[in-house]
């Protein structure tokens, strides 16, 4: 009896674990798939990318987010796949110099989930100039186990794809129900239809003149609208317009108060403002809306505290960037600075550890010499006695 007890136990157990087992082994089957995808990517390859979309269902998904012009919708469906991909390399952030343009853009996953045949990624991609985008993918599955991207939320442009090119789309040719239907002005005048309408012509013939003619003359009730507001911000940022972004930000702030899916796209500004703590609030609120701690946005609240003198707040953030993700090279120096700048040398003895024996790094006096925030080790016990002990191997 005791031994049909156990017989009968063990297969219990098995009917529970072998489908849970199954579950899993299809999970990471989907996260191979999508590991390809942005793979390709890195390689300059949009084809997986294009593959893994669900065609039909995109296009349908655009043309419900704004009032498009049905000679446009039909234009667009015909060049739909030279216009996702040129749309979806546009939305990154631009080289800071004329130098830099051209340099890759290269994606890593950072999450992956699935449940019950509905699925999120996230992929932080990096640029020239430790410049971040993240992409949020919304996934799904076909019958025979076929990852589908169905749409992803772009946090550096604070919207969906599908938003992004609705937008595009609209404003190709903006009639005035279009653009009625962007307003919360409960009943605009013909005459405000067509400035706003103006503004979107302006912005789709990159005629920046003719922009900020038409934005400078609004009436502050127009340039209030959320729609433009954020308009306004995205087109001055993309232009690099530093003399208009403060008056910008403002507006944005004030339209989208606490909103942190418009955190990452403030973070640049306050960093390149100085506004350190400001940048701090804005991670913090960044992450809570990625639903987990980055390795980037950590080490760059570590370099903020760092500018505000906060060296054992830099320091927690640097240690929390180096455990959620050691993988990340960024997370090491980013330590490495913040315990120097502490005056931890022994705990920066742990960084130059990791720079070296991770990343292939050979941290010699010679060249810590060059960099002014780490040759202060040089002359430190800990450094000598480090540098001796790896010598000595």
């Amino acid at each position: 009896m005791s031994r049909f007890l156990a017989l009968m136990v063990s297969g219990l157990l098995l009917s529970v674990t072998l489908p849970q087992a199954a579950v899993w082994a299809a999970d990471e089957k989907l996260r191979e798939q999508f590991d390809e995808i942005v793979e390709a990517l890195n390689d300059n390859t949009f084809r997986e990318f294009q593959d893994a979309i669900n065609e039909r269902a995109l296009i349908n998904r655009i043309f419900g987010t704004r009032v498009i012009d049905p000679d446009v919708k039909e234009a667009f469906a015909d060049a739909f796949e030279s216009s996702l991909q040129e749309i979806f390399v546009s939305s990154f952030p631009r080289a800071r110099t004329t130098d830099e343009q051209g340099g890759e853009i290269i994606g890593t996953v950072i999450a992956f989930e699935f449940d019950n045949g509905q699925g999120r990624a996230i992929v932080r991609y990096a640029g020239s100039g430790y410049r971040f985008s993240y992409h949020s993918y919304e996934l799904t599955q076909t019958r025979s186990g076929r990852l589908v991207i169905v749409d992803w939320f772009d946090y550096y442009n604070a919207s969906w794809f599908s938003e992004d090119a609705g937008n595009a789309l609209l404003r190709a040719r903006p009639g005035q129900a279009a653009v009625k239907a962007l307003m919360t002005m409960p009943n605009p005048s013909e005459g405000q239809l067509f400035q706003m309408g103006e503004l979107l012509k302006a912005v789709r013939d990159q005629n920046p003149q003719r922009y900020f003619q038409i934005y400078d003359g609004l009436e502050e009730a127009l340039r209030q609208e959320p729609y433009f507001v954020a308009l306004n911000f995205h087109y001055t940022r993309t232009l690099g317009d530093a003399g208009r972004m403060n008056q910008a930000v403002e507006a944005l702030v004030a339209a989208f108060p606490g909103d942190p899916l418009y955190s990452l796209s403030l973070v640049e500004f306050y960093i390149g403002r100085g506004l350190y703590e400001e940048a701090i609030t804005e991670l913090d609120r960044f992450e809570e809306a990625l639903g987990m701690k980055d390795g980037v946005s950590e080490s760059f609240k570590a370099t903020s505290a760092m500018a505000l003198g906060d060296f054992e707040r830099a320091q927690a953030f640097a240690v929390t960037a180096s455990e959620v993700e050691p993988g990340l090279e960024l997370s090491w120096w980013t330590l490495l600075r913040a315990r120097t700048a502490a005056g931890d040398y022994a705990g920066a003895t742990v960084a130059l550890t990791e720079l070296e024996d991770r990343f292939g790094h050979l941290l010699i006096p010679q060249k810590l010499r060059r960099d002014r925030f780490l040759k202060v080790l040089i002359d430190q016990q800990e450094y000598k006695d480090w540098r001796a002990g790896r010598d000595a191997t």
